[in-house]
């Protein structure tokens, strides 16, 4: 029996709407399925920006930044919208914090450019920040934001556009390995591809031990806060870079962009949480940390606080990825894991999980990413 589509996407945040797009764009039969409604606010999709950036520690990231970069232009080109906005980034901290000599030498590997200013000279240029003394900073000028819930229904409109059938609203209920395809089960109908691609966010661990696949994802209710700055005008994305804090607790922030409030957080918060039964009001306890932390170092931001979320990351022990097929089903292909930094490259994991259903070559080594790292003995 022929199946009925080529391929099967489960989750349509940002890496699901990818993998439909990219998969239906080479001319496949595509049926993406959400359980929530497109564009929801449930899981780690949603949202006005997150930080693009080919600031990382490890070269690996910094290779496929140039990609990513590149992916999302040629997404701008194909929707006519505008979904990334170069603003520079801004990384600071003591000398000897590990990651910001790290991100250093990564930069200085790959040779991009960067500036790395004192206290003084970060304060010229950039006096919204508050730098003590023997702070440094790390500044590099390709660092943009992207406008995360225009580009999710950016590449949603485009795989429907190129043919993907799109079903919000249609939780999952069972998925059944067969030798050469599977078949997935919801609560109106049942369908068959000859591959799947899950992209479930928080609620891939719960997908993966229905496949009796255990791997250590773990959800993490984290939350943002947004500020109404006090001089406004230093704080637009023509004046203001994403900025990352590195300390032994990272914060990290975006701009005032249209109007939200100048967004700061401290990333990987790291409080477990079942995605299903999470508290989804923020603290105030929260909410005082990171103003304290925001009236130090960017005092003229700390105004009245707009609005504070909760959302969550899933997070694996290692902070890498996980991109890779199921040991025992090697026509399952899943993305999971992306440890609160990976939207940036959502557009080129989708691409990637795409060209793996359809067998074309990688280009990138993707052992950092492999399940094998957990589950040895699969």
């Amino acid at each position: 029996m022929s199946n009925l589509y080529d391929a099967i996407v489960v989750g349509l945040g940002v890496m699901g709407s990818a993998a439909a797009y990219h998969l239906a764009k080479a001319g496949q039969r595509v049926l993406a399925l959400e359980q929530f409604a497109l564009d929801h606010r449930l899981g780690s999709s949603h949202g006005e920006s997150r930080i693009i950036r080919y600031a990382y520690t490890h070269p690996l990231y910094v290779e496929m930044a140039y990609e990513a970069f590149a992916l999302w232009r040629a997404l701008e080109q194909a929707s006519g919208k505008r979904l990334m906005v170069r603003t520079g980034g801004f990384d600071f901290g003591r000398p000897e914090a590990p990651t910001l000599q790290e991100t250093r030498r990564t930069l200085e590997a790959a040779g991009i450019p960067f500036e790395w200013l004192n206290a003084a000279e970060a304060a010229r240029r950039f006096p919204q920040f508050s730098l003590a003394a023997d702070m440094v900073a790390l500044y590099q000028h390709d660092a943009a934001y992207l406008a995360a819930s225009a580009c999710v229904l950016a590449q949603a409109e485009l795989a429907h556009i190129h043919g993907a059938e799109l079903l919000t609203e249609t939780p999952v209920r069972r998925i059944e390995p067969l030798h050469d395809a599977v078949r997935v089960y919801t609560a109106e109908r049942v369908y068959e591809a000859g591959k799947l691609i899950l992209t479930g966010g928080p609620w891939m661990g719960k997908l993966l031990s229905a496949l009796d696949l255990r791997l250590p994802l773990q959800p993490t209710r984290e939350q943002i806060v947004f500020f109404e700055p006090r001089d406004g005008a230093r704080f637009t994305p023509e004046h203001c870079p994403v900025f990352i804090f590195h300390s032994p607790t990272w914060f990290y922030g975006l701009p005032n962009v249209d109007g939200s409030g100048v967004k700061v957080g401290v990333h990987c918060n790291n409080e477990p949480c079942d995605p299903d039964q999470v508290k989804r009001t923020p603290d105030e306890a929260y909410i005082q940390r990171v103003r304290d932390w925001t009236r130090q170092y960017l005092p003229a931001a700390a105004g009245e606080v707009k609005e504070a979320r909760v959302c969550l990351y899933t997070m694996t022990p290692d902070e890498h990825f996980i991109i890779d097929a199921h040991p025992a089903y090697p026509q399952i292909i899943f993305g999971a894991g992306f440890s609160g930094h990976g939207f940036k490259f959502g557009n080129l994991v989708g691409r990637l999980l795409a060209d793996m259903v359809l067998g074309n070559p990688i280009g990138y080594d993707l052992s950092l990413f492999s399940a094998t790292r957990f589950v040895q003995s699969a």
